[in-house]
C-alpha cells in the first residue's frame, strides 16, 4: 500500500462514517485511516512511509481500526465489516489466512460430547501454535494457556479483538428442556463469533442422544437465529477424540425414522370413570395437551396414568419422552413405568417434533409457556404432575406466565385427571377431579385469573366433591376417618370445612 492509496481509504471512511451518523472532516479522516498501518495520526504517515509500504488491507489493520472507531465514538464494527467496506469495487476478496496457527484446520464451530476430545485438542492446539491463548468456559479453562470467559462467557467484552484463527471453548452445554433455549441462544452465539471473528470454536455437549448431537445442534441454532440470517454456516464439524478439529459433510443428516412402539400396556391405572371421558375426546382430537395428577408427593407420582394414557393414544403415533432435565443422579430418570422406559428419550419436544414423534411426554415444570404453546397444537403433549388434587392445580403446575397466555394454553387443553389415594372401610378407593375438552362447553376466552379457574371448576366431568359427599352419605367413612386419609395440606380439606362448616 503507498500513501496516495491509504488517503483514498481514507476518503471511503469518512463516507462510512457519514452512514453511520457520525460525521468528520478531511483532516479527521486520514487521521482515523493512519490507524490502518498503525499509526497515530496523518503527520506520521508521511514521516514513516515505510510503514505504509509495508501494511496490507487485512484483518490485522482493520481489527486497528475497529479498536479505534470503538475509541473514538463509540462506533461498533467489525474488523470483519470494515474489510469489506474499505475494499474498492471489483477487487476480489481474498480468503483470509488465520493470524493464529495459519496453517490448521478452517474457522468455524466443531462439536463433541467427549471431554476427552477437548483435552486432546488443547493439547494439539498449545503445541501447533507454540501456546497461543485459549478463551474457553468451564470445558476447556484448566490449561496454563487459558483464560476463563467467566460469567458473560461469549458475550465477554474483548472476544471481537482476539486474533482470528484462536481457539475458544465453550461449554459444557446440556441439551434438555430446561436449557434448550439457553444452550442454542449459546451456540448461535458461537457461531456469529467463529463468523465475525474467522475463529474456531470448539462446543462441549452433554446430550442424551449423541448420535444426532449435529442434527440437534442445527435444529437448536436454526431455530433462534434471525429470518435470512445465515449463522448456522458456521457450523463445520467436529472434534474427534485424537483432538482434531474435522470437517464434516454433510454437518447434518437427516433425522432417523421415528420408532413406533407396540404393546403400550393397559390403561388400567386410570380410573374407570376417567377412560370414558378419555377415548371421546381423543376420538375428537389428535394434538393438544393432558395432564395427569396425583396428590401423592413424588417426582414420578402419576406417571402410572401416563404409561396407560400411551395404549389409549397408540393410534396417534409414534411416542417419546422428553428429558426434564440433568440429574445430578441420573438413574432416577429410568426409575418410571416399564412402558414409559420402553421410549426413546430424547432432548427437548422440539427435538422430538422434528424427528416425527407426534406423542410427546414432558415434565411441566420444566417446559416452557412458548413450547407449549407452539407444540401443543401440533402434537400429543402428555404430562404428569404431583401433588396435586384437582384440576385447577394440575394448570397451576403448568406456570404459564400471563393471563392472556393462560387462556391460550386452556384452550389447548384435552384433558387434565387429579385422583387422590384415600384409604375408606372397604378398601383403597380412588377420587377424581377430572376436565375434558367438550364442543358444548363455552368457548375458552380471554379471561381474568379468576374466571379462567371458575370455568375450570364448572366445567369439570368429574368432581371430587360429588365422590366425597357419596362416600360420606353412604357410611363409608366418617369425618375423622376421611380427615385422617386426606394427604396434609391438600385441598380437598377445603371440601371438609364447607361440609362440615368448620375448618379441615
Amino acid at each position: 500500500m503507498d500513501i496516495q492509496q491509504l488517503k483514498l481509504l481514507g476518503g471511503r471512511l469518512r463516507v462510512l462514517l457519514q452512514q453511520s451518523n457520525h460525521p468528520v472532516g478531511h483532516n479527521q479522516s486520514l487521521d482515523l485511516i493512519a490507524a490502518l498501518p498503525g499509526l497515530r495520526n496523518w503527520p506520521e504517515v508521511m514521516a514513516f512511509p515505510e510503514r505504509v509500504d509495508a501494511c496490507e488491507l487485512d484483518l490485522a489493520a482493520t481489527g486497528r481500526l475497529s479498536f479505534r472507531l470503538k475509541k473514538k465514538f463509540d462506533l461498533d464494527r467489525t474488523p470483519q465489516a470494515l474489510l469489506v467496506d474499505l475494499t474498492p469495487a471489483g477487487v476480489p476478496k481474498r480468503k483470509q489466512v488465520p493470524q493464529i496457527w495459519p496453517g490448521g484446520p478452517a474457522p468455524g464451530v466443531y462439536i463433541t460430547t467427549s471431554q476427552s476430545a477437548i483435552d486432546a485438542l488443547l493439547t494439539h492446539y498449545e503445541e501447533a501454535t507454540d501456546g497461543a491463548l485459549v478463551y474457553a468456559e468451564r470445558a476447556g479453562n484448566g490449561g496454563e494457556n487459558a483464560i476463563d470467559l467467566g460469567e458473560n462467557g461469549l458475550w465477554s467484552n474483548g472476544l471481537s479483538r482476539v486474533p482470528s484463527g484462536t481457539l475458544i471453548v465453550v461449554g459444557p452445554l446440556e441439551l434438555d428442556q430446561q436449557s434448550w433455549d439457553d444452550s442454542a441462544r449459546r451456540l448461535e452465539m458461537a457461531c456469529l463469533k467463529a463468523l465475525v471473528g474467522d475463529l474456531r470454536v470448539a462446543v462441549l455437549l452433554d446430550t442424551p442422544t449423541p448420535e444426532t448431537m449435529c442434527e440437534d445442534t442445527l435444529l437448536m441454532v436454526q431455530r433462534v437465529q434471525p429470518d435470512g440470517d445465515d449463522c448456522d454456516t458456521a457450523l463445520v464439524g467436529v472434534v474427534t477424540e485424537d483432538g482434531e478439529l474435522e470437517i464434516k459433510e454433510p454437518f447434518a443428516r437427516a433425522w432417523p425414522p421415528a420408532v413406533q412402539l407396540s404393546g403400550a400396556g393397559s390403561d388400567l391405572a386410570i380410573p374407570s370413570a376417567a377412560r370414558a371421558p378419555l377415548q371421546e375426546v381423543l376420538a375428537r382430537h389428535s394434538t393438544g395437551i393432558m395432564i395427569f395428577g396425583s396428590a401423592v408427593i413424588g417426582e414420578h407420582a402419576a406417571l402410572d396414568m401416563v404409561a396407560s394414557s400411551l395404549a389409549l393414544t397408540e393410534h396417534l403415533g409414534p411416542a417419546a419422552r422428553v428429558m426434564p432435565r440433568h440429574r445430578s443422579t441420573p438413574s432416577k430418570d429410568w426409575d418410571v413405568p416399564e412402558p414409559i422406559q420402553q421410549l426413546p428419550f430424547l432432548p427437548s419436544v422440539e427435538s422430538a417434533y422434528a424427528q416425527g414423534y407426534r406423542r410427546i411426554v414432558l415434565n411441566p415444570n420444566y417446559t416452557s409457556t412458548e413450547t407449549l404453546l407452539e407444540y401443543g397444537g401440533r402434537a400429543l403433549l402428555i404430562a404428569n404432575s404431583f401433588g396435586v388434587s384437582s384440576i385447577d392445580e394440575c394448570f397451576i403446575r403448568l406456570r404459564v406466565a400471563g393471563v392472556r397466555r393462560e387462556s391460550d394454553v386452556l384452550a389447548l387443553i384435552l384433558a387434565m385427571l387429579a385422583v387422590t389415594p384415600v384409604s375408606a372401610r372397604d378398601g383403597l378407593i380412588t377420587v377424581c377431579d377430572m376436565y375434558v375438552a367438550d364442543p358444548r362447553l363455552p368457548a375458552v376466552e380471554q379471561r381474568e385469573y379468576e374466571e379462567l379457574y371458575a370455568y375450570l371448576l364448572e366445567n369439570r366431568c368429574l368432581k371430587h366433591e360429588d365422590q366425597l359427599n357419596a362416600l360420606l352419605d353412604s357410611n363409608g367413612m366418617s369425618e375423622a376417618e376421611l380427615r385422617e386419609a386426606l394427604p396434609a395440606r391438600n385441598s380437598l380439606r377445603e371440601f371438609m370445612s364447607t361440609r362440615f362448616g368448620k375448618k379441615a
